[in-house]
């Protein structure tokens, strides 16, 4: 409340001058009532486009920083990343890239391990990024798998299930595949204990996804698959 209040404010004041400029033109050069309601017009749709223009060039600009940092996520230099979005969510005044950021940071977050973390901090952000669909199916998508590295598989699946229409969207979209192998094999594995090809599917998975983030993934992935087969020699002995 105490943002929108500020902004409300700075609008009136802002109204105020422009309304004091404009009489004072109008007495100085002695126009008519059509020819100040005509500077008033043009003047309007300037500031109005100057503003947008100002404000989608921020965007840019701090979008595209965001970005440049993805390769560390990548190269799994989990502390410079956190470190340097850190550093531009606390500087950037849109709400929006401040919620870009701190949803960016929880990715850092995962693979420190501070699963628990991550888990509270995509909760929070649910109603900020809910309206903006591609920033709410990254933020369900982290929370997801976030909940299989802590084995809640039971709030995963009910999140993944929640979300199939969403994640349809963004399955096949180049920059979010990857994301979404990895995820239907967590699924697969811990909630539909689909364990048969699953050790193929990892092994194709890593020649798709070479980054260093996504190895420790697959090599965690097959943890779980070894422990299931442990798990049912032991079951089988004890059966003997």
């Amino acid at each position: 409340m105490k943002k929108i209040s500020k902004s409300i404010k700075i609008c009136i004041a802002l109204g105020i001058l422009f309304g004091l400029i404009l009489l004072f033109i109008k007495l100085r050069l002695q126009l008519s009532e059509e020819e100040t309601m005509r500077i008033y017009i043009f003047s309007s749709i300037a500031v109005l486009l100057i503003s947008v223009i100002i404000n989608l060039s921020y965007n840019l600009f701090y979008g595209r920083r965001i970005n440049t940092l993805t390769p560390l996520l990548g190269e799994a230099k989990y502390d410079e990343y956190l470190e340097k979005i850190t550093a531009i969510r606390d500087k950037v005044k849109s709400r929006h890239l401040r919620a870009i950021a701190e949803l960016n940071r929880t990715a850092a977050l995962t693979g420190k391990k501070e699963y628990a973390t991550a888990v509270e901090i995509l909760k929070e952000l649910e109603p900020r990024v809910k309206k903006m669909p591609s920033v709410e199916m990254v933020r369900r998508l982290n929370l997801c798998l976030n909940y299989f590295y802590l084995k809640d598989y039971e709030e995963a699946e009910t999140l993944y299930q929640d979300s199939e229409a969403l994640f349809g969207k963004y399955k096949e979209n180049a920059f979010y595949k990857k994301n979404f192998t990895l995820l239907d094999l967590f699924m697969d594995l811990c909630c539909y204990g689909k364990k048969e090809g699953v050790a193929e599917r990892i092994q194709e998975a890593r020649k798709l996804c070479p980054e260093k983030q996504f190895q420790e993934d697959f090599a965690y992935l097959e943890e779980i698959l070894e422990e299931g087969k442990e798990n049912l020699q032991e079951d089988t002995k004890s059966d003997v």
